[in-house]
């Protein structure tokens, strides 16, 4: 849907042959998210985010992902760093095909927060995570032809985890993630 676009219940229960109740809760989800907004008329709209917004939502990714490496918690490290292993390997082989997987991106980044133990910074990258999935979609469209050099960074991140060094781990994470919104912004401009 392009921002301006009218999502009525009706419509899309007709459209998708659902009732208007899973509609309505799919609507107030993305309300929630701040993908479509609701005027004072009861319409739901489509909305957009501009490059700043764009920007600001890597801002505090980057924010939550790195405070979490600063956490991180050894015995939750050793627990799941062969799932780290796993997921990189996973991305290879979507490279190798010429895809690009989003929810392997999106479960490696969540696995680095998780590692900290803090439950309040899962919980807070969780309520993004569908705003998190529609950008690294965005940028998917861009990066296609760069996923090795973006596997890479997970790769050397995961190398700094495993030697312990967080400031340098952190380092290529922001770096990582500032590559990413521009990516991203660069998508954007070609939507």
């Amino acid at each position: 849907y392009k921002s301006g676009d009218s999502l009525g219940e009706v419509a899309l229960s007709k459209k998708f042959n659902v009732s208007r109740g899973p509609v309505r809760d799919a609507l107030a989800m993305l309300s929630a998210e701040r993908m479509i907004e609701k005027r004072s008329n009861g319409r739901s709209v489509v909305i957009e985010y501009d490059i700043k917004e764009i920007r600001d939502l890597y801002e505090v990714r980057i924010l939550l992902e790195t405070h979490a490496l600063q956490q991180l918690d050894t015995a939750l490290y050793q627990k799941y760093k062969g799932l780290l292993d796993d997921y990189l390997k996973m991305m290879q082989e979507a490279d190798a095909y010429g895809e690009r997987d989003i929810e392997t991106d999106l479960s490696f980044h969540y696995l680095l927060v998780k590692m900290s133990g803090n439950e309040t910074l899962m919980h807070l990258w969780n309520v993004q995570r569908n705003i998190f999935r529609t950008l690294v979609d965005i940028t998917s469209e861009v990066t296609l032809s760069s996923q090795d050099e973006i596997i890479d960074q997970h790769i050397r991140l995961v190398e700094a985890l495993e030697v312990q060094n967080i400031d340098s781990a952190r380092r290529i994470l922001t770096a990582h993630l500032n590559d990413a919104c521009e990516y991203c912004c660069e998508g954007k401009s070609l939507l």
